[in-house]
């Protein structure tokens, strides 16, 4: 058999080897009418990090149905285990990715859903509710506010169709990111009070990590304290 033969040969070898594997029933399919599917891959190329199929297989993997009422609402920020160093390895981009998604936003005035939607499920705009209508402290709340309305609109919907709310493993990292900024930004009243140098710490750490440009001074611009129901850093 001469070369020409044997390369031809190699080549069908491949093609099915690429059908095969494309059909294979143990393949993961992402979820394209996942309202954060775009986001994530825009995610990724912000971050310069590869996005591919294997990423897909992790980030849609389904989980299985909570027994917990609380967690079947899906409203539990306990990130799933990783099964194995690879599934460990998308996961930490993979929150990376998104966290940096954030504070870009956040930087350049974007939100994840149309601002108005703020208005239906609230009943404020955001001038209203807080004051202003531009500047960092603007941008911050309707970034997280939008991230915050788009996550719970998916969430229903996954508890209408499936039963519960985080479907796919993709869905427990956002709650989780949800959370982290929610507790940073726009934490939930409780007995336990935090004190002012303890929530710098803490934003500083989060800027540090994923927006190093950016300062807290930018994040409160224009913040008036008798507006928000957040504590407002200086």
């Amino acid at each position: 058999m001469d070369l020409k033969k044997i390369a031809n040969l190699l080549i069908q070898i491949s093609a099915i080897a690429i059908i095969l594997l494309m059909c294979s029933p143990n393949r993961i399919y992402a979820d394209k009418n996942h309202p954060f599917y775009q986001d994530v891959k825009e995610a990724y190329k912000d971050s310069k990090l590869i996005y591919d199929l294997s990423i897909e297989g992790v980030l849609y993997r389904k989980l299985a149905k909570p027994q917990d009422v609380f967690e079947q609402r899906g409203l539990s920020s306990e990130l799933p285990k990783p099964r194995s160093p690879e599934e460990e390895q998308v996961m930490s981009q993979t929150l990376e990715a998104l966290h940096r998604q954030f504070f870009k936003k956040v930087k350049t005035g974007e939100t994840y859903c149309p601002v108005g939607k703020i208005k239906e499920e609230f009943g404020m705009t955001p001038k209203e509710r807080i004051g202003i209508s531009s500047g960092g402290y603007y941008q911050l709340f309707v970034a997280y506010w939008t991230l915050k309305i788009k996550l719970d609109e998916n969430r229903q919907s996954n508890i209408s169709k499936y039963g519960y709310g985080n479907v796919y493993y993709f869905d427990s990292l956002l709650r989780f990111v949800e959370s982290n900024l929610a507790g940073a930004f726009f934490p939930t009243p409780g007995p336990m009070q935090i004190s002012e140098s303890t929530r710098r710490q803490g934003i500083q750490e989060l800027l540090n990590m994923f927006a190093p440009t950016m300062t807290i001074k930018d994040l409160y611009e224009g913040a008036d304290p008798q507006k928000a129901r957040w504590p407002v850093l200086k």
